[in-house]
């Protein structure tokens, strides 16, 4: 059997950065500086829907586009904690969404090894 099929994102991965964007963009409500969560949330929201996966809606960027943003979007949340260290909630969110978007990257490769 032929593999002619490109790979895909994994449903939990995508998932978890759909959960990741909506974080962000709920935050914006409470949030004292807004520029982070707000350029943050759209990349994210923006990489999950236009990577090829089960939950993609346009399915534009490759998987090494995809990991490469998910590592820009990690040090992002990190930059703009250190940004922001003067306000405390959003300090704690953008450190949040790091460590979720760095666990969601880390089991998604976990379980990419696990299948091979």
């Amino acid at each position: 059997m032929k593999k002619d099929k490109a790979p895909r994102l994994g449903i939990f991965h995508q998932a978890g950065d759909y959960i990741v964007a909506a974080m962000l963009l709920f935050s914006l409500g409470r949030a004292e500086v807004r520029i982070w969560p707000f350029a943050i949330g759209l990349v994210v929201l923006a990489n999950a829907a236009m990577t090829r996966g089960p939950l993609g809606a346009y399915r534009k960027i490759g998987l090494v586009s995809h990991k490469a943003i998910d590592a820009v979007v990690i040090a992002a949340c990190i930059a703009g904690a250190v940004a922001v260290r003067d306000h405390g909630t959003d300090t704690l969110v953008l450190v949040v969404v790091a460590i979720v978007q760095l666990f969601v990257v880390w089991l998604s490769r976990l379980a990419k090894q696990a299948r091979d």
